[in-house]
């Protein structure tokens, strides 16, 4: 705000802090109960963000996703997009979870770059 930077963030709403809730599910088998890993329905970042001065945008149809995003790029102004999403998408309970974690435990140091090349 403060360098009128055009920066639009669309931010994925699943009312609490998805992966997190997700990997307490996994590990005790149960809901959480931290009231801080879920957030009431009612938190709407594109309104929180025009109390910063910002443009906020609420986006309820995945259809009006890119018309938003392309308004507020032609804008020039800080925007922020809230979109409701699924809370199941954002979870360890995802569909295909197990391929998308490997891509995070397949790796191996020196990712990139040869392993000899890597100082330890």
């Amino acid at each position: 705000m403060r360098k009128n930077l055009p920066v639009v963030v669309l931010v994925g709403v699943d009312n609490a802090w998805g992966l997190e809730v997700g990997c307490w599910r996994k590990q005790v088998a149960m809901d959480s109960p931290e009231t801080e890993a879920h957030w009431g329905k009612g938190v709407r970042f594109d309104t929180i963000a025009k109390g910063f001065g910002a443009e906020g945008v609420y986006v309820n149809n995945e259809n009006d996703i890119a018309p938003a995003v392309e308004a507020a790029i032609a804008s020039g102004k800080v925007t922020v997009i809230h979109v409701p999403i699924d809370p199941v998408a954002n979870a360890m309970d995802a569909p295909n979870y197990e391929e998308f974690k490997s891509w995070y435990t397949d790796f191996k140091p020196g990712y990139g770059a040869d392993a000899a090349d890597v100082a330890y």
